[in-house]
């Protein structure tokens, strides 16, 4: 497993660090900190030329300061997992940079905080970690916990979802984990009937069938997934609830007390990040729980997990 933890100092960034720490890691492991410093035009947050957006080198020298400090103090906690750690620090547009960065060293994973931003306003940049799922070559986790003890997996018995699953069983960072596969069931047969609302309610026969035929269907593709993940030793337990995909997957994982909600999509580029949809970004923004969003990559090989430091293992 190649991964790639960004971070940049802000409390945000740190969840991810612990995120990581948390994890259970293959022996041969190797994880990548990066810290991204803005650029000139970065400081400002607009397109200055250079020579405009002037920085003072003393400010520019303290910042490579605190983030050669910030780096070395991310090694060290990450080296006491046992975990083989380097480190870099390259100047540029921050999402830009973690995602060519992942690309160049072939990562399977890259860790983010949930509101990384750069040097100023996110008014002005945006949110790097939203820009990074998006164009990322690999599974990214958007971290808004310190662990992933709790980890909640959304399917719709897609082969997307599927690959979800897959990612979470073989990648073995999940190990020390408790699973739950949850399916929404969706159901509003008035439309497709022909019925107003009014007259649909009166079509209990036809209802009935349908939402016995949705919870069949819910619980055959979440017991799929969960039989998936117990290939791969996880512990696994089921769920299929009423509701719109994005607000019962949300709803469940705040009742749950989910620490991270899984989702797949298929990959990026323009239209395939229109595609990514209401659920998985809908999801990707309201959940209070770290969010791992997923994609079709090259086949991840699981090896035997190393025993981690017991004073950093996740809940059950």
């Amino acid at each position: 497993m190649k991964a790639l933890l960004a971070i940049d100092g802000s409390t945000e960034s740190a969840f991810g660090l612990e995120t990581a720490a948390s994890l259970t890691w293959a022996p041969g492991a190797e994880l990548l900190v990066l810290t991204v410093l803005p650029s000139e035009a970065d400081w400002y947050g607009g397109p200055w030329t250079a020579g405009i957006a002037y920085v003072p080198a003393d400010v520019r020298d303290d910042l490579r300061a605190d983030r050669a400090a910030l780096l070395a103090q991310a090694a060290g906690r990450l080296q006491q997992v046992g975990l083989e750690v380097t480190t870099r620090s390259i100047e540029g547009r921050a999402a830009s940079v973690i995602v060519d960065t992942a690309r160049e060293i072939g990562a399977e994973l890259i860790i983010v905080g949930a509101r990384g931003h750069g040097a100023i306003e996110e008014a002005f940049l945006g949110s790097v970690s939203a820009e990074v799922v998006d164009q990322a070559p690999c599974a990214v986790l958007v971290a808004r916990r310190s662990s992933a003890g709790r980890v909640l997996i959304g399917t719709d018995g897609s082969d997307v979802a599927m690959s979800a699953a897959q990612f979470v069983g073989e990648s073995g960072l999940f190990g020390k984990s408790q699973a739950r596969v949850v399916h929404a069931i969706d159901v509003n047969p008035t439309w497709w009937l022909g019925y107003t609302p009014v007259d649909g309610a009166l079509a209990v026969n036809a209802y009935t069938a349908v939402m016995t035929e949705s919870h069949r269907r819910g619980n055959e593709v979440t017991a799929a997934m969960a039989a998936r993940l117990r290939d791969d030793d996880l512990a696994a337990s089921t769920i299929s609830v009423q509701g719109g995909a994005a607000a019962a997957i949300l709803e469940e994982a705040k009742s749950w007390r989910a620490d991270l909600v899984v989702v797949g999509t298929r990959g990026n580029g323009l239209l395939k990040r229109l595609l990514l949809g209401s659920t998985a970004r809908s999801v990707l923004h309201h959940a209070e729980a770290s969010v791992l969003i997923t994609k079709p990559t090259r086949r991840v090989v699981r090896e035997p997990a190393t025993t981690a430091d017991p004073a950093h293992a996740v809940p059950a």
